[in-house]
């Protein structure tokens, strides 16, 4: 990547996230490399004013990552502890780790749609988009990252909605079985006492 060949000391970030850090993101070595020193690099890479592009935050109980309304370019993954999804005072969702959030809004250029703010101490990474204007290799690389989480993000949501579906299909089906039980026995005893009030009768 161009970028990392230019980088030097006077344009690196301030405050560089750890490598090790990004070996949490998932797909990350995958689409950008296993080498330490790209990591670094990448991890190095700062905007003007030595402001990193990529960054290690954490956060408290109840307090907040994404603000509803606010228009920025970042997007997140939760590594550690659990994030809610919020419209005003109604949960919507919640987030665990490893799931990156935030990136629909930045993909349309948008608001944020939900605020979404810590359930428990949450550690996050957290990357500015305006890194994919550093150079196209980079922007391709990092829309791949993007492309490759969300999708993985829908494959799940999508087990377990399979999962939810097949669950409630199988219970419908046991009930189902079990009122057709049920029935069948007292069409059994309605036949017993009609036999019996036969008798008596007679």
């Amino acid at each position: 990547m161009e970028t990392l060949k230019k980088l030097n000391k006077k344009n690196t970030a301030k405050f560089p996230v750890a490598a090790s850090v990004l070996r949490l993101v998932p797909f990350f070595t995958e689409v950008f490399s296993e080498d330490e020193e790209v990591l670094k690099k990448l991890s190095q890479l700062a905007d003007s004013n030595k402001n990193a592009y990529i960054r290690y935050k954490t956060f408290k109980p109840d307090e907040i990552i994404v603000l509803q309304g606010d228009v920025e370019n970042t997007v997140f993954w939760l590594l550690k502890g659990e994030a809610r999804i919020r419209s005003g005072d109604k949960t919507l969702a919640r987030i665990k780790p490893i799931t990156c959030f935030g990136e629909l809004t930045v993909a349309a250029s948008m608001g944020r749609t939900a605020t979404v703010e810590a359930d428990k101490n949450a550690e996050v990474v957290e990357i500015d988009w305006s890194i994919t204007q550093r150079d196209t290799e980079l922007r391709d690389r990092f829309l791949e990252l993007l492309l490759k989480s969300t999708t993985d993000k829908l494959k799940t949501d999508y087990v377990v909605s399979v999962k939810m579906w097949k669950g409630a299909r199988d219970l419908y089906s046991s009930c189902k079985k079990r009122v057709q039980e049920l029935e069948a026995e007292n069409e059994n005893l309605r036949k017993l006492n009609n036999a019996l009030q036969h008798k008596l009768d007679l």
